[in-house]
């Protein structure tokens, strides 16, 4: 089964190395690190890649702890990576709050791990760029 996703649009912001990103009603924008240059005030792109796979992490334990009921009250997640050459490392620390038994911190943190975004980052990559 193929999905595919309504397009994310970027563009270039005059006098600026910041880029101005949309995706249906929401905006936001990223830059570059000020060691390449950028004002810092924006995530850059690796910020954003992190991001996105704590969000997903975030969101999926919630609806899973919904749907078994479990006494979840929050979720943190913080994220860190590095790179080199070969690989992009990236190490998350989930916090669950609330009256959760340990088999039920352990059920969430598996889950954490099956998110749909981890299961992509697993995945081969094909990146197709046009000119238009």
């Amino acid at each position: 089964m193929s999905k595919s996703s309504a397009p994310v649009q970027g563009r270039s912001i005059a006098g600026s190395t910041a880029v101005e990103l949309s995706l249906k009603d929401a905006r936001w924008r990223a830059d570059l690190t000020p060691q390449l240059g950028g004002s810092g005030k924006d995530p850059d792109p690796h910020d954003l890649l992190d991001s996105a796979l704590v969000a997903c992490t975030i969101l999926t334990v919630q609806i899973y702890a919904k749907r078994k009921q479990y006494p979840l009250e929050s979720v943190q997640v913080s994220l860190v990576h590095d790179e080199d050459d070969a690989v992009y490392r990236m190490t998350r620390e989930v916090t669950f709050g609330g009256a959760l038994s340990e088999q039920q911190k352990q059920d969430l943190l598996r889950v954490a791990n099956a998110c749909p975004l981890h299961k992509v980052l697993h995945k081969k990559f094909e990146i197709a760029t046009e000119l238009r």
